[in-house]
C-alpha cells in the first residue's frame, strides 16, 4: 500500500478514496466477519466468526476469494457501504467516515500501531469461536448483541 495520501481519512469522502486508501481504512477488528442472524427487522450478532477468519490475526485466510467462497460474506465497496452500514458496528471506520465522524484514537492510522485495536478490545481476537465449531441450529445460543438503528 504505497498510494496513500497524507491523512486521507480526514480530507476525503469514501467515494474519493483510491483502492489502497479504501483497504487501509479497515482497522482489522473483524467484527464484520461475525455471523449475523436476521429475524424480520432485527439483526442479531453472534460470537461466531466466519470459517475463513483466522481468529489469532483477525484476518481472512481467503481474502481475495472471500466473496466466491463464502456465501454471506460482507464485502464492502464504495457502491454498497451505505446500504450495508446497518450490518457494521458503530466503531467501523467505513461507517464513521461515511457519517463524517473522526477515526478513534486506537485506529492504527492514528496510533501507528496495528495492535491497538486488539489492546483496547475493539476486535474479535479474544472470546470468539469459528463457525466450524458450532452447529447452525445452535447459532441462536451465541447471540451477543442486537444491532439497532440505521
Amino acid at each position: 500500500m504505497t498510494n496513500l495520501r497524507k491523512s486521507f481519512w480526514e480530507k476525503y469522502s469514501l467515494d474519493q478514496l483510491n483502492q489502497d486508501e479504501w483497504e487501509a481504512l479497515c482497522d482489522g477488528c473483524a467484527k464484520c466477519c461475525l455471523v449475523k442472524i436476521i429475524d424480520k427487522k432485527k439483526i442479531f450478532v453472534t460470537n461466531i466468526s466466519c470459517s475463513k477468519l483466522e481468529l489469532v490475526s483477525c484476518r481472512c485466510s481467503d481474502y481475495l476469494n472471500r466473496e466466491k467462497n463464502v456465501k454471506d460474506c460482507l464485502k464492502l465497496t464504495k457502491d454498497n457501504v451505505h446500504k450495508n452500514s446497518k450490518f457494521l458496528p458503530s466503531s467501523c471506520s467505513y461507517k464513521l467516515i461515511g457519517e463524517g465522524k473522526p477515526l478513534p484514537q486506537w485506529h492504527y492510522l492514528i496510533s501507528k500501531d496495528k495492535e491497538s485495536v486488539h489492546r483496547v478490545n475493539q476486535s474479535i481476537k479474544d472470546g470468539y469461536i469459528s463457525e466450524t465449531s458450532v452447529d447452525q441450529e445452535n447459532y441462536e445460543d451465541h447471540i451477543v448483541a442486537e444491532i439497532t438503528g440505521k
